[in-house]
C-alpha cells in the first residue's frame, strides 16, 4: 500500500508540470481518484483533499466519468468515518452520471458502495437488494475481483440476519475466487469475516487464527485501517477469554493507529473499551480518564450513538465504585440519548424491527431474485440457441416458486405461533420476578382485548394488543425485589427507579424481532390522553392505539385487585377513576368501550 501511494504521488508530481487539459486532465483526474481509493484506509482525510481536486478538474475540463468517479471517492472518505447520510449524496451524483454514460462497472461500484451503507445502518433488506444488483452486473461484464467483494458483501448482510450457514456459504465463495485472482487485500478481508462468523459461533481460538491471519496480509500491505480494525477484533477475542491483559494491549495498539490517520469514531470507541476493561481490573481512576475521554471525542465529532455508549459505560463504572447516585444519573442520560436517537432514525428503527416471520419471507424473495435474475440470466447467455430448453427451465423455476410459497405459508404460521410462546413465557418470568401482582399481566391482556374487540379493531391488532399487554410491564425485572413488594409507601427515589420500567422494558425488547410494536407500546404505556404522562408527554393520537388501552385496562385491574401496600378499591371505584379522568388521563372512546364490556360481561377476570 505505501508503495503503490508513494508511485502514484511521483507520478502525479510529473504530470502537475503539463497543462491540465485534453488527455494530460483526464490523466491527473485518473491518478487523484487512484490517490483517493489508495489513501482512504490509512489516511481518509487526504481521500477529501485529492477527491475534491480530482471532482473540480473533471468540472473543468468536462470529464464526466472522472467526475461520477470523484464523487464517488469522496463518498467512500467521508462514509469511513461514519458519516452516512452526508456520503449518500455522493453516491447519488455518481449513479446519475454513471447511468447517463451507461457505465456498468461505475454502476455496480456504486450499488456496492451504497449497500454497505444500508447495511451499516441496518437496514437489511435495501443492503441485500443493491448487493444483488451489484452481483448481477459484475457477472454479466465478467470482473471476478468486483464479483468476490458483492459476494462478501451479501455474506455480511446474512451474518447481520444471524443466518450463519448462508453467510458463511457467501463468505467462502467469495475467497475461494479471491484465491484464484490473488487478490490479497480481498483475502485479508475474507480471513477477517470469517474470524467473525466463528467468534458468533462460540469458537474464539478458531476465530483468533482467522484474525491474525488476516492481521499478517495488512500487515504486509500497510493498511492502517484493516490492520486498527484486527487489533479490535482480536482484542474482543481475548476479552470473551476473559484475558485482560492481552485485551488491553491490542485495545491500545489499536487506539494509537486511531489516533495517528486520524479516526476518530475508532479512537472513542476503543476509549471506551479500555476504560471497560479498567473497570473490570478495579483501576478505576485508569478507567474513568480513558471514558471520560471517549465522552468527549464523542461530543466532538456529534455521534449520538457513541456518546450514549460512552454514558452507559460510565455508569457501570459508578456502579463498579459503589456510587449508585452517579451510576443511575449516568444511565438515565443513557437511556435518554437512546431515546432521542431512536426518534430522530426511526426508519433505521423500523427495519431494525421487521418481525421474524417477513424477515424470513424477504430471505426467500432474496434467493429467488438472484435465482432469478443471476442465475437465469447465466442461463440464457449460455443457452441462446437452445429455446426449447430455456422455456423447460423458466416452467421448472416457475414450479420451484409455487413450492417455496407454499413452504413459506406453513413456516410463517409456525414462526407466528413460536414467538406467541416466547410472550407467553416471558410474562411468566416477570410475575415470577413480583409474586404480589401474580396475573396481573394476564388479567390486563384479557380485559384489553375485549376493550378492542368492542372498539371494531382488526384482528392483528387485537392480537397484538393481547400479546404485548403480557409483557407491558417487563421493565420491573430490572427493579429491586424489595421496592417492588414494598407493604410501605416509597420515597421520591425509588418511586423514580419505579418509573424506569417503561424505558428499561424498551431498551430490553428494542432489538427483537416481534411481529408487533411491542417495545415502542411499552414506552408510551404510561403517556397520558392529556399529555401529563411520561415519559415523553406524548398526548392524544401521538400515543399508539395499543397503549391506550392498555393504560386504562392497566388501571382497572390494579384497582380490583390486592396490593400488599392497600385494600382492594373495587369495581366502582375503577369505573369512577376512568369515568372522571376520561379526556384527562385516558381516551374517552376506550374509556367508553371498556365501561360497555363491563356492563356486557363484567370483568373476564372474576
Amino acid at each position: 500500500m505505501k508503495t503503490e501511494v508513494a508511485e502514484l504521488k511521483q507520478r502525479l508530481k510529473k504530470i502537475r508540470s503539463r497543462p491540465s487539459t485534453g488527455e494530460t486532465g483526464r490523466e491527473r483526474v485518473d491518478l487523484l481518484n487512484k490517490l483517493g481509493m489508495a489513501s482512504y484506509r490509512s489516511d481518509p482525510l487526504m481521500t477529501d483533499v485529492y477527491a475534491s481536486e480530482a471532482m473540480a478538474l473533471s468540472a473543468e475540463i468536462g470529464y464526466r466519468k472522472g467526475e461520477a468517479r470523484s464523487n464517488a471517492v469522496f463518498g467512500i472518505g467521508i462514509a469511513s468515518r461514519g458519516k452516512y447520510f452526508e456520503s449518500m449524496k455522493y453516491f447519488n451524483t455518481a449513479h446519475a452520471i454513471y447511468t447517463e454514460l451507461d457505465d456498468k462497472k461505475g454502476l455496480a461500484d456504486t450499488y456496492t458502495n451504497v449497500g454497505i451503507i444500508y447495511s451499516d445502518q441496518g437496514r437489511l433488506d435495501l443492503a441485500l437488494e443493491h448487493h444483488l444488483k451489484a452481483l448481477a452486473i459484475d457477472e454479466a461484464i465478467n470482473d471476478n475481483v468486483s464479483l468476490s467483494h458483492s459476494l462478501n458483501c451479501i455474506g455480511v448482510v446474512f451474518r447481520k440476519r444471524n443466518d450463519l450457514e448462508k453467510a458463511e456459504y457467501y463468505y467462502m465463495k467469495a475467497l475461494k475466487l479471491r484465491e484464484i485472482t490473488g487478490d490479497i487485500s480481498g483475502l485479508a478481508i475474507s480471513y477477517n469475516n470469517i474470524g467473525i462468523l466463528a467468534k458468533e459461533r462460540g469458537n474464539l481460538e478458531e476465530a483468533l487464527q482467522h484474525f491474525n491471519r488476516s492481521l499478517k496480509l495488512k500487515e504486509d500491505l500497510g493498511d492502517k485501517r484493516g490492520i486498527l480494525v484486527s487489533y479490535t477484533n482480536i482484542g474482543d477475542i481475548h476479552t470473551k477469554l476473559e484475558e485482560y491483559t492481552e485485551s488491553l494491549g491490542y485495545y491500545k495498539k489499536s487506539l494509537a493507529i486511531g489516533e495517528e490517520i486520524s479516526d476518530e469514531k475508532n479512537c472513542c470507541e476503543n476509549c471506551n473499551k479500555i476504560g471497560h476493561i479498567l473497570t473490570l481490573l478495579g483501576e478505576y481512576e485508569n478507567a474513568l480518564e480513558y471514558l471520560k475521554r471517549g465522552l468527549q471525542i464523542s461530543l466532538d465529532i456529534g455521534m449520538g450513538i457513541l456518546e450514549a455508549n460512552s454514558y452507559r459505560k460510565l455508569s457501570d463504572l459508578y456502579r463498579s465504585t459503589g456510587d449508585y447516585e452517579k451510576a443511575f444519573k449516568h444511565y438515565k442520560k443513557h437511556s435518554i440519548l437512546t431515546r432521542e436517537i431512536f426518534g430522530e432514525k426511526s426508519a433505521e428503527t423500523i427495519n431494525r424491527l421487521q418481525i421474524r416471520y417477513e424477515t424470513e419471507k424477504k430471505e426467500k424473495e432474496a434467493e429467488l431474485y438472484y435465482l432469478r435474475n443471476v442465475e437465469l440470466q447465466r442461463e440464457i447467455n449460455e443457452r441462446k440457441q437452445v429455446e426449447n430448453q430455456l422455456t423447460a427451465h423458466e416452467h421448472l423455476l416457475e414450479e420451484r416458486v409455487r413450492n417455496r410459497t407454499a413452504e413459506l405459508q406453513k413456516s410463517l404460521g409456525k414462526l407466528k405461533k413460536s414467538v406467541a410462546g416466547t410472550i407467553r413465557t416471558l410474562s411468566k418470568i416477570i410475575e415470577s420476578k413480583d409474586p404480589y401482582t401474580s396475573g396481573h399481566q394476564m388479567r390486563v391482556a384479557e380485559l384489553s382485548r375485549l376493550i378492542a374487540i368492542e372498539m371494531g379493531l382488526t384482528e392483528e391488532k387485537i392480537e397484538a394488543i393481547f400479546m404485548i399487554s403480557l409483557v407491558h410491564d417487563i421493565g420491573k425485572i430490572c427493579i429491586p425485589q424489595e421496592i417492588l413488594s414494598r407493604s410501605w409507601k416509597l420515597s421520591p427515589l425509588e418511586q423514580e427507579i419505579v418509573q424506569t420500567h417503561h424505558q428499561t422494558g424498551y431498551d430490553i425488547l428494542s432489538e427483537v424481532e416481534f411481529p408487533w410494536p411491542v417495545a415502542e407500546v411499552i414506552l408510551q404505556h404510561h403517556e397520558t390522553h392529556n399529555g401529563t404522562g411520561y415519559p415523553n408527554g406524548l398526548k392524544r393520537e401521538e400515543i399508539m392505539i395499543e397503549a391506550r388501552i392498555i393504560a386504562v385496562a392497566d388501571v382497572v385491574e390494579a384497582m380490583t385487585s390486592h396490593r400488599p401496600y392497600r385494600s382492594i378499591p373495587g369495581l366502582e371505584k375503577a369505573i369512577e377513576e376512568i369515568s372522571v379522568n376520561s379526556g384527562k388521563l385516558y381516551d374517552p372512546n376506550v374509556v367508553d368501550a371498556c365501561k360497555n364490556v363491563i356492563r356486557k360481561k363484567g370483568l373476564p377476570f372474576q
